[in-house]
């Protein structure tokens, strides 16, 4: 089995979770569209994203769909501990039992 596939799902992951919250980030600091374009915050969005989606083409052409696409929800665990640590928003506890729904549910999904 190659590893180098899983490590670039990973990276999909957590470029994604950098992409959003640093986007969230550029739009707090931002609040005018002309501001925003010279925000660092929106440019590492945008850098995010241009590999994120190099990385999941990569990703396609190895990993099956059935466990690839799946792993992505581990995006939607990430972002809220992420803007919990960097932008300090509050998680309550359904949102805590969310995110181990969702962690228990990848890690069923991508079993090899």
């Amino acid at each position: 089995m190659n590893v180098l596939p899983w490590i670039f799902l990973l990276l999909v992951v957590a470029l994604g979770t950098v992409g959003q919250v640093s986007l969230k980030y550029a739009l707090y600091k931002n609040v005018s569209t002309p501001n925003l374009f010279s925000s660092y915050y929106f440019w590492l969005w945008l850098v995010c994203y241009v590999v994120v989606t190099l990385l999941w083409l990569v990703v396609l052409r190895t990993i099956p769909l059935s466990q690839a696409f799946p792993a992505l929800g581990l995006t939607f665990a990430l972002v809220p501990l992420a803007s919990h640590q960097i932008l300090k928003e509050k998680i309550v506890l359904g949102q805590w039992i969310g995110i181990a729904i969702i962690v228990t549910g990848v890690c069923l999904v991508v079993q090899m």
